[in-house]
């Protein structure tokens, strides 16, 4: 019979705990399936990084639990009767211990028999689990090897591909990438050698488009660049390079492949979540999907790439897509801390478990035993009578063995188990605590205040923007947006004081560059950054805008009313109901909408009676169904309309809900880069 290799039982482990790993993700997924996409994908992309720590976790293995039989039970109690006693000395040299004689020399032929056995087992020939180990590891090798062509796949269509620097693509790529907040742009090329759009890239992020992109509308081409760029704003190339690897040294498992699977679906559902939530219509992103997934059979992605759409999974993404129930908006930053601490902290309970064998209860020792002990680095100790062998196993051992039997059998019986030192270190990993020090915005406060190049003042502005909460931050910024000879620095400064939320000093220096800076660009990054900072003491200041020239300022000026949230509906911001300009009067329905000013009731009532906009129309009468009961009479005159999707609006309206998607959001103001420069 092949033999057992020493390796078989920690690898069997190893399988359950990696088995017992994905189960727990797969419930966890069922439990979160009304939830967010994003919220699913950190389900699987936990599980994907625990099954990758899982042996480094199990070599580690600092909480033992006494789960197997003791090593020599079943031989012992099957010799006991044959065999008076057992050679300790015999034993020892096995098991390389010190022994103790304290019995008669009898069973030294016996002990010698049982010493042979190792010396048979040692030429027997190679074992199953070894050719196992030979065919996994062959395997994975391949496997590996085919993620390193992918690699090299995509090097290969990037170099050949050419940058797409037409306005048309270049103007909305920064714009979305200022949207979702990225430090930097990817790369946008466009290549003949794919068919599929796709990113690809873990430390330098690309987006490859096909040629067929050429003839692509503007509505599309927002569309895809939204859902490329949310890959790169939450990482989805690292999680999806993770899960090929996971399958690569996991291959043998189905749950494996299975969570590389589900964690790529619920990133690309996630990223049209995020296209919906930034205003795209479900049906035209639906439309925009099925064109792009039906012009193409094979697209022939490389594995480490993340292609738009795969065929197999287009079904339920459109479903989930024209879903209006569904959830968006992914968990909250304190949900999904609770979320992945959780996951986290079990599989590194479960990894760090190491099952050991159980140590025998103590027993009495009798005469003529011999008794073999371990010396001072040995983990075992082995006690032997003439009932046979008994094993007890221990985390620690005295320094030295005791002088009776009696003292090196209490000895054995009271080891120690798991390290509660190691299991309390483990805790605290999986809290993962940090404390942020606030001396980098302190640096980059006095550099604002001092410096004499206006471009290193401009900088230091833009790197202050992630310390709204630092009162040194806020108030350098706010200094400099009163009193710097320079507009870009203002102008920097006004976009970096939109994440002071709590800041009555932030409000008040963008309110008092909205009514006295001189320069446009300036007066328009505050009028952005007071709606972003949501403050309603700022409404005043922002009313008078609502009459500008401009029409993109007077809808920037809308949205940040509406953003502020103000008790009463500003009369002017009511009269942009009837503005000429159709941006501007969805963006003063929505502001109707967020500010749910029963007064204004009548208004838009009026105004959709003229309205011609199908989206405006839709608009109002959502924020129709934001008035309360004054606004009854009108929804219930539109229930009967021949219009199915406006009787959809109106009868969601009344009920309370919101049955047309997302709301579409005027586009925020971008980022100004810190090497723009702008002259008064």
């Amino acid at each position: 019979m092949p033999r057992l290799e020493p390796f078989a039982l920690p690898a069997l482990v190893l399988l359950v705990k990696a088995t017992c790993l994905l189960l727990v993700a797969v419930a966890a997924s069922l439990l979160l399936q009304r939830a967010s996409a994003g919220s699913r994908h950190l389900v699987w992309l936990v599980a994907v990084v625990g099954l990758l720590a899982l042996p480094a976790m199990s070599a580690w293995a600092p909480v033992r639990v006494p789960v197997l039989p003791a090593p020599l039970g079943a031989a012992a109690s099957e010799a006991g009767a044959a065999v008076g006693t057992v050679d300790a000395k015999a034993a020892g040299s096995r098991l390389d211990l010190p022994t103790v004689d304290v019995g008669s020399d009898d069973s030294r032929q016996a002990s010698s028999a049982a010493a042979a056995t190792p010396e048979t087992l040692a030429v027997s020939p190679l074992g199953l689990g070894t050719a196992l180990l030979a065919a996994w590891a062959a395997i994975a090798l391949t496997l590996v090897l085919w993620l390193a062509y992918g690699a090299w796949s995509v090097r290969r269509i990037v170099r050949r591909a050419e940058p797409l620097d037409d306005p048309d693509w270049q103007t909305p790529l920064y714009e979305i990438a200022d949207r979702l907040g990225l430090e930097a742009a990817p790369r946008l090329l466009r290549s003949e050698d794919v068919r599929m759009p796709f990113a690809a890239g873990v430390v330098s992020s690309t987006v490859v488009l096909p040629a067929e992109s050429d003839g692509w509308s503007a509505e599309r081409r927002t569309a895809v660049l939204i859902h490329e760029l949310g890959h790169v704003r939450r990482r989805d190339l690292i999680g999806h390079t993770l899960g090929r690897v996971a399958c690569a040294f996991w291959w043998f498992h189905p749950l494996a492949w299975t969570a590389a699977r589900r964690l790529r679906a619920e990133s690309e559902r996630a990223c049209d979540d995020l296209a919906l939530v930034f205003g795209a219509r479900p049906s035209e992103y639906a439309e925009h999907l099925l064109d792009i997934v039906s012009c193409v059979r094979d697209h022939n992605t490389p594995a480490v790439a993340l292609a738009m759409a795969h065929r197999r999974e287009f079904e339920g993404r459109m479903l989930a897509i024209l879903d209006p129930a569904l959830e968006r908006r992914g968990m909250g930053r304190l949900q999904t801390v609770g979320l992945v601490g959780g996951l986290a902290a079990l599989a590194l309970a479960v990894g760090a478990a190491a099952p050991v064998p159980r140590t025998p209860a103590p027993v009495a020792q009798a005469s003529g035993t011999r008794v073999a002990v371990a010396d001072s680095d040995s983990d075992i100790g082995v006690l032997v009578d003439s009932t046979g062998i008994r094993v007890a196993v221990s985390a620690r051992h005295p320094a030295a063995p005791s002088s009776t039997a009696a003292s090196r059998q209490t000895s054995a019986a009271n080891r120690t188990g798991p390290d509660a030192g190691a299991v309390r270190s483990a805790l605290a990993i999986a809290r993962g605590d940090t404390n942020h020090s606030s001396r980098r915005a302190e640096v980059l406060a006095k550099m604002l205040r001092s410096d004499s190049s206006a471009e290193i003042r401009r900088i230091a502005a833009w790197g202050l923007n992630d310390y709204g909460e630092n009162t040194a931050a806020v108030e350098a910024l706010a200094a400099a947006l009163g009193s710097d000879t320079d507009a870009s620095v203002r102008e920097m400064a006004a976009w970096s004081l939109s994440d002071a939320d709590e800041s009555s000093a932030a409000t008040a220096a963008l309110v008092k560059a909205l009514r006295q800076d001189k320069n446009a660009r300036v007066r328009a990054t505050a009028t952005w950054a007071l709606g972003e900072v949501g403050d309603a003491s700022a409404v005043d200041a922002l009313v008078p805008v609502l009459s500008d020239a401009n029409a993109d300022t007077r809808e920037l000026a809308a949205w940040s009313i509406g953003s502020c949230e103000p008790k009463k509906a500003p009369a002017a911001l009511v009269a942009l109901l009837g503005d000429r300009d159709r941006d501007v009067r969805l963006s003063a329905t929505w502001a109707l909408f967020s500010i749910e000013d029963p007064d204004a009731t009548g208004a838009l009532e009026a105004a959709y009676k003229r309205e011609t906009d199908p989206e405006v129309r839709i608009g109002m009468i959502r924020a129709l169904g934001a008035m309360g009961e004054r606004s009854v009479d009108a929804l219930q005159g539109l229930v009967s309309s021949s219009d199915p999707q406006i009787r959809k609006t109106a009868v969601t309206a009344l009920a309370g809900g919101e049955a047309s998607g997302p709301w579409p959001w005027p586009r925020p103001m971008p980022r100004p880069f810190p090497d723009e420069h702008d002259d008064e």
